[in-house]
């Protein structure tokens, strides 16, 4: 098997951590040290989180265009808005992430169990409608770059702080157990689809309220496990098309909690809990199709087609680790260096 090129994939990781605004990378001090090797550096680097001084400017870009659809808006229901997205679970890989503003009509509401009071008086596929609508022409007052092209959304860039927002439309979906105690972690969102004019269910309080809560438990090694394989992904020679953030999150989820637990130096324990989960995926079919989402509700690796993208990053991973414990086992002074990496 080739050979994986480390050089190629620090520059690459360095590029997503550029922040243009302030001029600098989202990189430790050790980034550039001579005396760490390639394998080890880009193991223990894409693991790192991205710093809240970074994220801070990716959640104000996304209030930036609330404050602004807020002022702008002449539409005859009122308007909730809330963030989602890897900023908000301390999961992303790059400095400029995408961040979803979701934009959901707050006048009535979907719910699990019909209450008898249905909502007749306007069409909710026109309300959301004219709600995109006007979200287009105030975005491109205020905005040079815009597109209005996506299924779900229109995304805009704020070029002073350099960043991108989807901005999302959705009505409120009421399950019986958010009727019954008003926890918004029950409470779901369906997205609309304007392209085949349908709403899309998501649970995305429960999910990021999940992915937080394994991360604080495990002393952030969850979360260092989702950045290592969504590095190794972007980093890959293949093009994944079926294993994408949400698929990754739910791999990484999906382990035992004592297994993750951090403790300095341990990114290499990590990453091998990582392989010995892929392993168990590719092997055991009956495992990778029960395995669940964070929010409880999805089966995100059920077809077989995820298989072949699981091998391809196993074995990428593996290079990674086979070469990093090499060159760590080899040296004892490289193994007192990772301990204050």
């Amino acid at each position: 098997m080739a050979a994986l090129d480390y050089n190629k994939r620090l520059a690459n990781l360095q590029s997503r951590r550029y922040d243009p605004g302030l001029r600098e990378y989202a990189v430790t001090n050790k980034f550039s040290a001579s005396d760490v090797p390639a394998d080890v550096k880009y193991l223990f680097e894409s693991m790192r989180p991205i710093d809240q001084k970074y994220n801070a400017k990716t959640i104000q870009a996304a209030e930036n265009v609330r404050t602004r659809l807020e002022r702008d808006f002449n539409l005859h229901f009122q308007r909730d808005y809330r963030t989602q997205g890897s900023v908000k679970t301390n999961t992303n890989i790059r400095v400029h992430s995408d961040f979803d503003l979701l934009t959901i009509v707050n006048k009535y509401f979907y719910e699990e169990t019909n209450s008898g009071a249905v909502y007749t008086a306007t069409d909710p596929n026109d309300d959301i409608v004219e709600m995109r609508k006007q979200a287009t022409a105030i975005m491109k007052r205020q905005y040079d770059k815009v597109d209005d092209t996506g299924d779900k959304c229109i995304s805009i860039e704020n070029q002073n702080l350099h960043r991108k927002v989807d901005i999302v439309f959705g009505f409120w979906y009421s399950t019986d157990e958010y009727k019954k105690n008003n926890n918004e972690y029950y409470r779901g969102v369906d997205l609309y689809n304007f392209k085949i004019k349908q709403r899309q269910r998501d649970y995305p309080f429960a999910t990021m309220s999940n992915v937080n809560y394994k991360g604080d438990q495990t002393l952030d090694g969850s979360r260092k496990g989702i950045r290592l394989l969504k590095n190794l992904r972007a980093d890959s020679d293949t093009d994944f098309k079926l294993l994408k953030s949400f698929q990754l999150t739910s791999i990484v989820h999906g382990i035992e909690d004592h297994l993750l637990v951090y403790y300095q130096g341990s990114e290499l324990k990590i990453a091998q809990e990582m392989s010995e989960q892929l392993k168990k995926l590719i092997e055991e079919p009956a495992y990778r199709v029960s395995l669940q989402s964070p929010n409880g509700i999805e089966r995100p690796l059920y077809s077989a087609e995820t298989v072949p993208e699981l091998i391809k990053l196993k074995a990428d991973l593996d290079l990674l680790i086979e070469d990093a414990a090499t060159d760590i086992a080899g040296s004892y002074n490289l193994q007192r260096t990772i301990l204050s990496y």
